[in-house]
């Protein structure tokens, strides 16, 4: 793997950069949008409130119906909101230009992906299906490095607001029933997850059972060794260690809490481990494992298969689709308790929500009041 980008130059990433087309050049997000969201709340009540008190003091039954000061006032409150209208504009301008930091830092993970050919395709959706996913891929992944079979990159759930992951997902060659591993090291899986703890725990022995607690479907604990081998397991704790690890259907998912600096090496030799050591471990216990359950795939009926294949002139015997039994697809799983995180992310929308719709409201009835007062000053007979 092609480091020397993530410790280049300032002044080399931006010459190197500066040659790429529009096009090719990473797309770095700005600082947060918050506060110029707050202050284009404020305006919109200052503007509704300008109306309103312009409208208290229109009388028709007075001489003038709409006194000199009142017009004088709301000139004077308009050019102030005009001129805080534009300031936070300039705000909000300011705001979407990325710092510097996290300018330099997407330079370096461009042009290690690049040099690595490794693109960078950030998704608001998750591309497959894990316990950090969910079953509607609730997430959204960047950056998000792509090759032809793997993935990996930084994935923040959109349904528990707390949650943020790095992840390498990859598709196994066949699918396997559904395993979790759960390292020591990560820590204990969060509580808005669903958990593993109603799937069988598999003794794995010493000293694999020290870094990792492996949860497999009830009945599938052989299937599970069968898959985790002495050496599959050795590899695993040198290089995977720090991830929890997911196995469903053909996705292997190795996850570990927290968003990493991708503009920095470690999590690229990390990822390099992974890629190289323990995917190919795995992926070959993959490629030779069979559900015996599934009665087209034992061992006696296949062989019948192909004997009688062999009995037919000009037939071709041609290998079935493998398949997991429904009993080993997924985990019995279960919320680990309420979703906190998902009530406060609701709770904040609900009350911007309603703050933005007073704020628009407060706009319209002054601006109502005052076009039927007026219109009651001067028409009204």
């Amino acid at each position: 793997m092609d480091l020397r980008w993530l410790t280049a130059e300032e002044h080399e990433l931006e010459a190197a950069i500066a040659e790429l087309d529009e096009e090719s050049r990473p797309e770095v997000e700005g600082r947060s949008l918050v506060p110029a969201g707050i202050a284009s709340i404020l305006l919109l009540v200052y503007f509704g409130l300008i109306w309103l008190g312009f409208s208290s003091s229109i009388d028709a039954a007075a001489r003038p119906r709409v006194p000199p000061s009142a017009v004088g006032g709301l000139v004077i409150n308009l050019a102030v909101f005009v001129a805080l209208w534009y300031a936070t504009t300039k705000l909000a301008k300011w705001l979407d230009r990325p710092r510097r930091e996290s300018e330099v830092r997407a330079w370096r993970e461009h042009l290690t992906g690049m040099v690595n050919d490794v693109d960078i395709e950030p998704v608001n959706r998750a591309t497959f299906v894990s316990l950090i996913t969910g079953e509607r891929r609730t997430a959204s992944c960047r950056p998000r490095f792509s090759a032809p079979g793997v993935e990996f990159g930084n994935l923040t759930s959109r349904t528990h607001s707390a949650l943020e992951w790095h992840y390498l997902a990859t598709q196994l060659p066949a699918p396997l029933p559904h395993l979790i591993l759960r390292s020591t090291a990560a820590g204990p899986l969060p509580r808005e997850l669903a958990g593993a703890e109603i799937g069988e725990i598999v003794p794995t022995g010493y000293p694999f059972n020290r870094s990792f607690v492996l949860h497999a479907p009830a009945g599938y604990a052989q299937d599970a060794l069968y898959v985790l081998t002495p050496r599959v397991m050795a590899l695993l704790l040198d290089h995977a260690g720090a991830f929890h690890i997911e196995i469903i259907g053909d996705t292997l998912v190795f996850f570990a809490p927290g968003h990493a600096d991708f503009g920095t090496t470690e999590p690229w030799q990390a990822i390099d481990a992974l890629w190289t050591k323990a995917v190919p471990a795995i992926v070959g216990r993959a490629a030779r494992y069979r559900d015996e359950r599934v009665p087209d795939q034992s061992f006696r009926r296949r062989l019948l298969t192909y004997r009688e294949s062999q009995r037919r002139p000009g037939h071709t015997w041609e290998r079935s689709r493998r398949r997991i039994a429904p009993a080993g697809k997924r985990l019995a799983q279960q919320r680990r308790g309420p979703r906190w995180s998902m009530a406060r992310k609701h709770g904040l929308e609900f009350v911007v929500y309603w703050l933005v719709m007073g704020a628009a409201g407060l706009v319209c009835l002054g601006l109502v009041l005052t076009v039927v007062k007026l219109y009651e000053a001067f028409f009204g007979g």
